[in-house]
C-alpha cells in the first residue's frame, strides 16, 4: 500500500510540472496570437501592407498594397516631372517670343487712337500686365501671374512676335484698330486688327481675320501650357491615388487582424479530449479529461 502511495506522488510530481508547462504555453499562446488591430490599422496606416504582414504574412494583400504604393509614387515622380519639364519649355518659349516693349507700344496706341472718352477711359485701366509699370518701364522678373496671362487674355496678344510684326510693325505704317461701332453702350471697343504686314514671314492668309486675334505663337504656347498642366493633374490623381491607398490599406489591415483573432478563438475555444493518469482509491488509472473554453 506504501508503495502505491509513494508511486502516486512521483507520478503527480512528474506529471504536474508537464501539465502547468503546458497550462503557460496555452497562456504563452493566446497572449502571443492576438493581434492588436490598432497597430495594424497604423501600420498600413503609414506603411500600406505593413499591417497586413503584421496579422499574417501570407495573406494576398500583404504584397498588393505594397505594389500598388510604389507603382503610384512612381507615376507621381515620372509625371510631376514631365509638367516640371513642359512648364520649362513654355517659359522659354515665352522668353524668347514675348516681349512686355511691344505689349505696351501697341497697348498706349490703342488708347490714344480710342474713338471716344468712354472707350478711353475703358482702356486706361485695362491692361495690368504683370512687369508694366504706368510710365511703360520693364523688368524682367516674371511671374507665375505673368506666363497666365500672356496666353489667356486677348488682350495681351500684342507682346508676341509675330503678332507685332503682322499688325503692328511700325515699319509698315500705323496700327490699324478695327472698333466695334454696334456696341449699345456707346463704348466702341476694340475686336480686331486690319494686317499692315502682308509680307511678314509670320503672315498666313488663312489665318487673316482681323477678328481671330491670330498668334501662331500664342497657339502653340496655349497648348505647350495645356501639355504642362494635364501632367500635373495626372501627378494630382497620383497623389489622391496614394492617399485612398493608404487608407484602403488600413481598412484590410484591421478587417484581417480582426479574422486572424476570430480564428485563433475558435480555436482555443473548441472541445479538447485528454488522457492523463488519475489518482482512484489510492490507485493509479488512466483517465480521459474532456474540456471546452468560453
Amino acid at each position: 500500500m506504501l508503495k502505491k502511495i509513494i508511486l502516486s506522488v512521483i507520478l503527480i510530481c512528474i506529471c504536474f510540472p508537464l501539465i502547468s508547462q503546458e497550462i503557460r504555453n496555452d497562456i504563452i499562446i493566446i497572449k502571443h496570437d492576438k493581434k492588436s488591430v490598432a497597430k495594424a490599422m497604423l501600420l498600413s496606416s503609414l506603411f500600406p501592407g505593413a499591417g497586413q504582414f503584421y496579422a499574417n504574412p501570407k495573406s494576398f494583400t500583404t504584397y498588393v498594397f505594397p505594389i500598388i504604393e510604389v507603382g503610384l509614387w512612381v507615376g507621381f515622380f515620372h509625371y510631376y516631372s514631365k509638367g516640371v519639364n513642359k512648364e520649362e519649355d513654355y517659359e522659354n518659349f515665352a522668353d524668347k517670343y514675348y516681349d512686355r516693349e511691344r505689349q505696351y507700344v501697341a497697348q498706349e496706341d490703342l488708347k490714344i487712337n480710342a474713338p471716344n472718352a468712354i472707350t478711353y477711359n475703358f482702356y486706361k485701366d485695362h491692361f495690368r500686365l504683370d512687369g508694366i509699370e504706368e510710365d511703360g518701364t520693364t523688368w524682367n522678373n516674371n511671374t507665375q501671374h505673368y506666363y497666365e496671362d500672356i496666353g489667356k487674355w486677348n488682350k495681351y496678344i500684342f507682346g508676341w512676335a509675330d503678332w507685332y510684326d503682322i499688325y503692328a510693325n511700325p515699319e509698315y505704317g500705323d496700327i490699324e484698330w478695327i472698333w466695334d461701332t454696334t456696341n449699345p453702350e456707346g463704348k466702341n471697343l476694340w475686336i480686331g486688327n486690319d494686317p499692315i504686314n502682308t509680307g511678314s514671314s509670320y503672315y498666313n492668309s488663312n489665318y487673316s481675320d482681323p477678328y481671330s486675334h491670330y498668334s501662331r505663337f500664342r497657339a502653340d504656347y496655349i497648348v505647350m501650357r495645356k501639355d504642362a498642366e494635364n501632367f500635373y493633374d495626372s501627378a494630382r490623381y497620383c497623389s489622391f491615388a496614394l492617399v485612398v491607398n493608404h487608407i484602403l490599406s488600413a481598412i484590410d489591415a484591421v478587417r484581417l487582424t480582426r479574422r486572424h483573432n476570430l480564428e485563433y478563438i475558435s480555436n482555443v475555444t473548441k472541445l479538447q479530449i485528454k488522457f492523463s493518469p488519475v489518482l482512484i482509491n489510492n490507485e493509479i488509472a488512466p483517465g480521459l479529461f474532456v474540456s471546452k473554453k468560453f
